[in-house]
């Protein structure tokens, strides 16, 4: 699966490892510098999947050794390079299947957290009829010297003493994702992108004005003048009939723009949750700041579920897809490809070595590969940065 190189550099690092679970070596020098040496040796892949993010990563890497944690320092600093180029057997269709690390700090593992909530409110949403829907963003203002385990549980006392509006408000269900991104200037801006229903009989207009109210009094700081900003709210669909379904979205490199109503009223979370804890941690490289945003995400929830939409929709298949496939993949074995769980996908080889035949302008490989830009998503991530290094490589 991998080159003799780097199978002769991870034999070496599982030596190390062991000595220093037997208590044979007490310094961890020689496994960090070895490990050093490995998440340094960026491939084009891993580049497209992490972006510029690799200061972090090293850091993280510290970190789990610090922590005694050595295989998953390993498999962190090999996420992607073991990610299988499969091929549908009937269809031809590409597909990426991952070989990551599973961390919670990963900038591409991250973006599996919070599927499952998603595939949960799409079955709510196209089971049966609904409120009105509302598109709501919830700020905090920032304290430059606060650190992000702090502005998070600024926000959280905050919200504890608004949510009892929401539900005066007519609130039904609601879906939060959580986003944070470092400021020099403002300190860490912690904020939450809601999908909000609420009853139909409720007049929005009298409601809003509450809400907004209510959030800028439990929010409020006694520190110098600091400018509130009001919460952003819009409506995204009326109440009505149930929703068309949204398509299942496993292919989270390569998400496509919403196509049908259920993903359009889910839209901007959508984006939140398929991005991962990229942009939280882009430029970040000092030690400190590193190590305690690995211990925040320890604890951390990104997505959070409320009202009706906690519970499973009865019939969630996507749901329980889901999860299996996200335990099939903790389950196996590290560095080792994921089982696939249907047979129909035919692993035809790594990412990285398919990158590499597009050099010669021709075969299954590079036509595979061509697939997966035929996605639709206008976001500077993974399938921006993989245009990229395409067209340098087919040049």
């Amino acid at each position: 699966m991998f080159s003799v190189t780097l199978e002769r550099d991870l034999q070496e690092i599982g030596e190390l490892s062991a000595r220093l679970e037997r208590g044979t070596d007490v310094s961890a020098v020689a496994l960090i510098q070895r490990l050093m040496l490995l998440i340094q040796k960026v491939s084009a892949w891993q580049w497209c999947i992490h972006g510029e993010t690799l200061e972090f990563r090293k850091q993280v890497v510290k970190w789990l050794v610090s922590k005694k944690r050595y295989v998953l320092a390993r498999r962190y600093a090999l996420c992607g390079k073991g990610d299988q180029l499969c091929r549908h057997e009937k269809t031809g269709r590409a597909k990426v299947k991952p070989a990551g690390c599973g961390a919670r700090f990963c900038p591409r593992c991250s973006r599996r957290a919070g599927r499952k909530h998603l595939s949960r409110v799409a079955g709510h949403l196209s089971s049966g009829p609904h409120g009105a829907l509302w598109h709501v963003v919830l700020t905090q203002p920032g304290l430059r010297e606060e650190g992000i385990g702090g502005a998070r549980e600024r926000f959280e006392q905050s919200w504890k003493r608004f949510y009892p509006t929401l539900r005066k408000c007519g609130l039904v269900a609601a879906l939060a994702t959580y986003h944070a991104k470092r400021s020099e200037r403002w300190g860490w801006h912690y904020h939450c992108h809601l999908v909000m229903e609420f009853d139909e009989t409720i007049d929005m207009d009298v409601a809003y004005e509450r809400i907004n109210a209510v959030w800028k009094r439990v929010t409020a700081l006694e520190e110098g003048e600091i400018e509130y900003k009001d919460v952003f709210a819009r409506m995204v669909a009326a109440a009505g009939p149930a929703l068309e379904g949204m398509a299942k979205n496993t292919q989270l490199e390569f998400w496509d723009e919403p196509t049908d109503a259920v993903e359009k009223v889910l839209h901007y979370v959508l984006r939140d949750v398929l991005q991962g804890v990229e942009s939280w941690v882009e430029g970040m490289g000092g030690e400190s700041d590193c190590f305690e945003f690995c211990e925040f995400m320890g604890s951390a929830k990104r997505h959070r579920s409320y009202g009706t939409w906690r519970k499973k929709c009865a019939g969630g298949a996507a749901e329980d897809a889901d999860a299996r496939e996200e335990a099939q993949e903790r389950e196996a074995a590290p560095g080792a490809p994921k089982v696939m769980g249907v047979s129909e996908w035919i692993p035809v080889s790594s990412v990285d070595s398919a990158l590499h035949e597009l050099k010669s302008g021709s075969g299954v490989l590079a036509l595979l590969v061509m697939q997966l830009l035929g996605c639709t998503n206008r976001s500077k991530g993974v399938l921006f940065r993989l245009r990229k290094v395409v067209k340098s490589l087919a040049a």
